[in-house]
This record gives C-alpha cells, structure tokens and sequence, in this order.
C-alpha cells in the first residue's frame, strides 16, 4: 500500500504543501472553498495523517487521559461521554481507564497515562484514595490536571465540583419545614470530599434547626448499591426508625430501596428516601427518587474545557474552581405533611 504524503496532495493539485498542511488542520489562512478541495482530494487518494510528526513538530500529543472511578454508575458514564464530546470537537484525542475504585489501579493508571505523554489529566479520585505521591509527581513535571466530582482540595490542581454542602442544607431545610426531624444520614467514605460535605451540611443544618443528631442514623460507607442496602439493614437492626434517610447518591438510594421493600416497608408512606442523584435517572426509581439534582454532562463539558484551556495555557493552570449548583427536586419518595403541596 502507498503511503500518501501531503507532498503528493499539494502535487495533484498543483499547490504547495504548506497549504495542504494548512487546510488539512483547519487553518483560517485558507479559504473554505480550497479547504473541501483539499480535503476531499486527501480523502480520495486515501491519506491518513502522520500522528507522530504532528505531535513532534507541536510537542503536544493532542490526548487527554482521562481516570474515572467506575462506568457501571450510569452518572460517570454520562460524565465521560460529554468528556469526550467536547475534546473530540477541540481536535483532541481521549484515553479512558477505570480505576473501578481501588487507590493502587488509579496509581497504575495514572503512571500509564504519563508515559503516553498526555497533554493533561480529567481525574475523579477513588473511594479509598488518600495517597498524594502520584499526584505529587503529576504536579513536578507541569502536567494540567483538572479533578472533577471527587478532588484533594489543598493541591496545586484545578477542580469542577457540586456545590454540596449547600445542596444538603437547602434541601434539608425544606424537609425540616415538612415537619420533619427524624432524619437518617448514609455519608459515603468520609475521605472523599462529597461524603465529608454532604455530611457536613447535615450535621450543620439540623443543629440550627435545634433537631438532635443519633449517632446511630449516621452511616458510613461507600457509594454503591450494595452500600446503600446494608446501611438499611443495619438502620433496621437498631429496632429504631427515622422517618426520612438522607442518601450520598442515587445507586445508595436505590440499595436502600430494595432493603426497605424486602422489610415490607412502604416509600414514603412508611419511610421517606431522598438524596443526591441525577434526575434522568432517578424518574424511573419507583417510587421517583426526591433528588437533589446534579447535571453530570454539564460537569464533563466544564471539566474538559478547564484543561484544554490549561493545556493550551489560555488560562493559567492549577488552583482554578468551578462550582456547579444543585437544584432540589420534591417527588414520590417523602410524603408532603404540608396540605396543599
């Protein structure tokens, strides 16, 4: 098979390589016309660009690794997707792994991903990550990295987060206002920086209001189905009932669906359930999940436009934040007491 050269484009249609080269790369110094000229003439002679002469003359490799905890959770997968939406329409090329959350894959994962020479880094930590080393060694060799959803906070890297605490004291007071003050709290790992907000705005949020905070209504754990069911179980076991659990996430949510309707409980006549969640998916819980609303896509758009403007340094890199707000969505799951509502 021959290898097709721009030199042979430029030859065939009697310009110079320099224009093909432009045009091939959406310069603007083309005119439209001369660039689907080119184009198509490239298509029809079968030319495939040469990556490695591209990244040699750029010194960039126009890739983004990219380390995300799970893709089972339909809320990452919503994430990545729009991840790699946007890169892909900014010219750059994505690298997924999964660290299906575990500390030492994410490590290995992350060492990979420096040695393809990636021009930036999309990391969402793990449940169980505590250890900064790699993170460390990212930060010396000047690599943009952008953590989304789950980040150290005081690192030289930039983030896209909820706003969280926030969420949990706005849609908590509104439950308060309901009437209710029996309320139970499954927190997620307390390492990671949404279980230790969310919890934070519980705890700060019943104590102005005056309600007193069980120890015993609040669990940690994880932030799986399985998490949110044996939670329950052990909510059950105590013999003591709250009225209404409080949940990390909607797949903790959904678990404690299942352990509450396997103890012939009713939702919400019997138990309310409400927590952090994305409502695509949480209208098809049944009951509808009431939901502290996050958008995961609009997450992965802002995560990715933060690093390729770090990358192509349009923005200075490290220490920026953006906040994504929360929007409480009253459904199925708690019972109004309010009349009317």
């Amino acid at each position: 098979m021959v290898n097709i050269r721009q030199s042979d484009i430029a030859k065939q249609l009697n310009i110079s390589r320099v224009t093909v080269s432009k045009a091939l790369r959406d310069h603007p110094d083309i005119s439209r016309s001369m660039k689907k000229k080119i184009v198509e003439t490239a298509a029809k002679m079968g030319y495939v660009p040469n990556l490695i002469a591209r990244q040699l003359n750029s010194r960039r490799t126009f890739t983004i690794g990219i380390v995300v905890p799970d893709l089972e959770n339909s809320f990452f997968s919503y994430i990545v997707d729009s991840m790699i939406d946007y890169a892909t329409g900014h010219n750059y090329y994505v690298i997924l792994t999964v660290s299906r959350e575990k500390e030492s894959i994410e490590k290995q994962n992350l060492e990979n991903l420096i040695g393809m020479r990636v021009d930036g880094l999309l990391v969402c930590l793990s449940q169980e990550t505590t250890d900064r080393e790699v993170f460390t060694k990212v930060g010396k060799m000047n690599i943009p990295l952008v953590f989304f959803d789950r980040a150290f906070k005081n690192m030289k890297f930039s983030r896209v987060v909820f706003d969280d605490k926030p969420g949990a004291v706005n849609s908590l007071n509104q439950i308060i206002l309901e009437g209710y003050t029996k309320i139970a709290n499954f927190s997620g790992y307390l390492k990671t920086n949404i279980g230790k907000e969310r919890l934070e705005g519980f705890i700060e949020t019943l104590t102005k209001n005056k309600i007193p905070i069980r120890k015993e209504w609040i669990i940690e754990g994880g932030f799986e189905l399985n998490d949110g069911y044996e939670s329950f179980k052990k909510l059950i076991s105590s013999g003591n009932l709250p009225e209404v659990v409080f949940t990390v996430n909607d797949r903790v949510a959904l678990g404690a669906y299942k352990a509450a309707k396997e103890s012939g409980l009713r939702i919400p006549e019997d138990i309310g359930i409400f927590g952090y969640g994305f409502n695509e998916i949480t209208d098809f819980f049944d009951p509808q999940l009431t939901v502290i609303n996050q958008d995961p896509r609009k997450m992965g758009v802002e995560a990715c436009k933060l690093l390729i403007n770090e990358i192509e340094k349009k923005i200075k890199s490290g220490r920026n934040k953006i906040f994504i707000e929360e929007e409480f969505l009253w459904r199925k799951s708690v019972r109004s007491k309010v009349k009317g509502k």
